[in-house]
């Protein structure tokens, strides 16, 4: 599995305090490390992007470390931007890690698979602290309601993209 990270929105939603407020260089090693360890464990494809429009050329900065893929947006692009790029290009085979609204809906569009930051950070932490159980508890239904009209198949069947999102929640 290759996930695309959105490295501010996890650093966000990991440390609950804004941006603005946090040393982001220290806080980009210390995702870098998670991920580094994270991916030593799990073997999945790892890239995790930041904006970097700010400073630099016109191309994007990247580098690796360790097995991740660090990406720096280029010149007048946000990280939003490459990861939206990205599930065009990758379409289902890219699982999209973001909090961001319009770069989940954009990625669903193209055939990716998105997960919420703070379900990945969730399951980084486990997985980091080796607490992960592996009991998923499945979510009880609404009330079972009868309907008119009888219809063919399982009613508790989730809907396909639901059954994929949790595929790739389950191999994390």
């Amino acid at each position: 599995m290759w996930l695309a990270i959105d490295g501010y929105n996890v650093i966000a939603e990991m440390t609950g305090e804004s941006l603005s407020r946090l040393d982001l260089e220290a806080e980009r090693d210390q995702l870098n490390q998670q991920l580094v360890q994270y991916r030593s464990l799990s073997k999945h494809r790892l890239t995790v992007v930041y904006d970097g429009g700010q400073v630099g050329s016109g191309e994007p900065r990247q580098y690796s470390e360790k097995g991740v893929k660090v990406v720096f947006s280029s010149l007048g692009r946000n990280a939003d931007q490459v990861l939206i790029q990205m599930a065009r290009q990758y379409g289902s085979g890219l699982t999209v890690v973001t909090s961001d609204q319009a770069v989940a809906k954009s990625s669903e569009s193209s055939g990716a698979v998105v997960l919420a930051s703070g379900e990945f950070c969730q399951r980084l932490l486990m997985a980091l602290d080796g607490s992960e159980d592996g009991s998923d508890e499945e979510e009880p239904l609404a009330g079972s309601r009868r309907h008119l009209t009888e219809k063919k198949g399982n009613p508790r069947r989730r809907s396909k993209k639901e059954r994929q999102r949790n595929r790739r929640l389950d191999s994390l």
